[in-house]
């Protein structure tokens, strides 16, 4: 071959691959980002992860939930993805294996998924949501389940149970973070799928579902009237409880909700409508608490749910976080919490709206993560420092442990120990 025709190939060769390179750039890396819609800023998510996390909690959390929680879901004979169980329990006896709770809860995913953006793994997203999806929705017209459950035989096969719209606003919350981190086509075409399933219940104000709004005011009556059933207890039962047709607040997600008006106008006045909502939610109490509930159709609002008392934590917890995630931050209740923090070094459970008192039990490491992300979202670093350090009090530092590098609660007896994946996966993420 003589030389002029060994150059000309060498620079065809060249064209080539320069050609090959340019187009790899552009579906990798440019075509991802073009006509990339822009979403809203996302407070607390620009702060460097070295403030909070010295490069090493994430990585031993993300170590100990793999080890520790991690397990293959199989459903209708198909491997679908891998999943965090809800809990492992270290054993009595030291070097001994422990026991999984085989529950799978989608919150405990979701939480992951998130700090997946936040890890910055485009790939490592993509695959969990194609699988969260795959295995939480169990057809394409109904909504993502809540949990996956599987019988009562090791090996069974787990079945999605308990669909829910706001486990699909969660999923379609990290779906955004992930397009907000990312872009990408791919990411854009699964928000609409999610947004075209959701949209219609929030325009029609379907939001509403039957929960138990707290017990029934007990009322007396003459030894001559007859009270209709289930008015009196009888001795030794619990008091009766009222019901109602509402909508819980923590289950709005209003950066979700204001994000999803990128991608379609019709979101824009339901976002408006549950800002106004959420925000009005404060109750008249001496503690600068939220209701827990809006009643469908009334305007009015629930104090507490559940069938207590008391206004719950972390529900308090995550009303604020979403506030202060579309700017409106409330100082009051930061304050309040950021004095618990300080003075108690804990947190309750929770607080009676009418007497203020507390109620008895002890907040969870997921709470003091879910107090560092209010703290950062709401440009309050005193709160995220005073909640970083109570949260690392919960923290398996000991080598010799089997879940090293975890955040762990007290298990069932005094010498054993529960990683927990609620736990984890919002500290991982807080921490991010």
């Amino acid at each position: 071959m003589s030389k002029k025709k060994q150059r000309i190939l060498l620079i065809v060769a060249v064209v080539m691959l320069v050609a090959t390179v340019g187009v790899l750039v552009y579906e990798f890396a440019i075509a991802p980002q073009s006509g990339k819609r822009v979403l809203p800023d996302l407070p607390g998510n620009a702060q460097p992860a070295s403030v909070y996390d010295p490069d090493l909690l994430a990585p031993g959390i993300l170590k100990a939930m793999e080890k520790r929680l991690l397990i293959p879901v199989t459903i209708d004979n198909e491997v679908v993805g891998n999943f965090f169980v809800t809990a492992y329990e270290t054993s009595h006896k030291r070097g001994e294996e422990g026991a999984r709770i085989s529950l799978i809860k989608a919150s405990d995913q979701i939480m992951y998924g998130r700090a997946l953006t936040r890890l910055g793994t485009r790939s490592g997203f993509l695959k969990w949501a194609r699988s969260f999806d795959l295995a939480f929705r169990c057809s394409g017209d109904d909504f993502h389940a809540a949990i996956l459950r599987s019988g009562n035989q090791p090996g069974d096969a787990y079945q999605p149970f308990g669909e829910h719209w706001s486990v699909t606003l969660a999923y379609t919350r990290a779906l955004l973070e992930g397009y907000r981190a990312f872009g990408g086509k791919t990411l854009a075409g699964l928000i609409e799928v999610q947004s075209t399933q959701l949209l219609p219940l929030f325009k029609d104000n379907k939001t509403a579902g039957e929960l138990v709004a707290g017990p029934k005011m007990l009322l007396g009556y003459d030894e001559w009237e007859d009270p209709p059933p289930g008015d009196i207890p009888e001795p030794g039962d619990d008091p009766p409880v009222e019901t109602a047709s509402g909508t819980y607040l923590a289950d709005i997600d209003l950066w979700a909700l204001y994000a999803l008006s990128r991608f379609d106008p019709g979101w824009a006045p339901i976002a408006s409508f549950w800002h106004k909502a959420v925000a009005e939610s404060r109750l008249d109490s001496e503690l600068p608490l939220y209701a827990s509930a809006i009643e469908q159709g009334k305007d009015t609002y629930l104090a507490v749910t559940g069938g207590g008392l008391c206004s719950q934590t972390r529900e308090q917890l995550e009303i604020a976080l979403h506030l202060a995630e579309v700017g409106t931050v409330d100082h009051d209740f930061i304050s309040f919490i950021r004095s618990q923090l300080r003075d108690s070094k804990r947190l309750p459970v929770g607080w009676n709206p009418v007497t203020g008192g507390a109620q008895g039990g002890f907040a969870v490491p997921a709470d003091y993560g879910m107090s560092l992300s209010l703290g950062r979202a709401s440009g309050d670093t005193l709160l995220a420092d005073s909640a970083r350090e109570v949260m690392m009090y919960s923290y398996a530092s000991s080598t010799t442990s089997d879940i090293f590098g975890g955040w762990f609660r007290p298990g069932e007896s005094s010498r054993t120990f529960k990683l927990v994946a609620e736990d984890n996966t919002v500290v991982l993420l807080a921490l991010r």
